[in-house]
């Protein structure tokens, strides 16, 4: 999960009127008039670069949906709200289980607060929930989750340091399906392309004071391909960044953390 600008959000033309429309008709209408909110799904797309919002996976062959932060059926009042939305894959929109291990995720229907007894009954009363599950659209709050060296997410804070922020992580983690085995292993597998790319590269390093052109051309290319799996557009970039940042004792690696974003 990383920051992303719901400012970004772009509206088709006319949609509002149609929103509008979709509110008059009343809570037992709400999921008659779907094409509303799916009407929104590609410039969802295009704020997080084709990618969801919770786990940053481009799941091409999965059914990506239009997730309301605020589930509709507890918030009807918000189920035509554009900035309720969230693009979100179907391992982190939908429950199912983990076959590898066993443990249900999926944020489904569940949308629990900090203070259950705050809960919103209208729109004007969701200022004073303190929801549990981390939203991307805040700025703070994707850095609530760490990644451990298994590819695994944790929370950022333990119990003892911070209890809320700890719980806010490591349920966001299970209802989001953050520690589903396939996510797992594609960390994994990044992990291990980052350190094969930064081993090379740490060798080549005090060689590009030689004036060699094929090892100079090669160290840039290194350079490109670590830059690249950070940018916001790559897959899993988040965890590609904390990756990286475990190598921050080299000065040109330092230059990637500050330069790319």
């Amino acid at each position: 999960m990383r920051v992303l600008n719901k400012d970004l959000l772009e509206l088709p033309e006319g949609w509002e009127e149609r929103a509008q429309a979709a509110r008059d008709a009343g809570p037992s209408e709400v999921d008659s008039n779907a094409s509303v909110w799916q009407e929104c799904k590609p410039r969802l797309k295009r704020i997080s670069h084709d990618k969801c919002f919770y786990c940053e996976v481009t799941q091409i062959r999965s059914d990506n949906a239009v997730d309301h932060f605020r589930p509709k059926k507890h918030y009807p009042w918000s189920a035509f709200d554009p900035f309720n939305y969230r693009f979100a894959c179907t391992y982190c929109n939908s429950r199912r289980k983990d076959i590898e291990n066993g443990r249900t995720g999926g944020k489904g229907e569940y949308f629990p607060l900090l203070v259950e007894d705050m809960r919103a009954t209208c729109c004007e009363e969701e200022c004073n929930e303190a929801p549990v599950l981390l939203d991307p659209y805040k700025p703070d709050e994707p850095a609530l989750i760490d990644f451990g060296d298994d590819g695994r997410p944790i929370p950022a804070y333990t119990k003892e340091e911070h209890s809320n922020r700890h719980r806010r992580a490591a349920e966001s983690i299970r209802l989001y399906h953050l520690d589903h085995q396939d996510l797992v292993e594609k960390r994994l597998a990044l992990a291990a392309e980052i350190t094969r790319i930064v081993n090379v590269t740490i060798r080549q390093f005090p060689k590009t004071e030689m004036g060699d052109p094929d090892i100079d051309a090669s160290f840039k290319d290194n350079i490109r391909k670590l830059a690249e799996l950070i940018r916001r557009e790559s897959e899993l970039s988040s965890f590609a960044r904390r990756m990286l940042d475990g190598y921050r004792d080299n000065a040109w690696v330092q230059g990637i953390l500050r330069t790319v974003n």
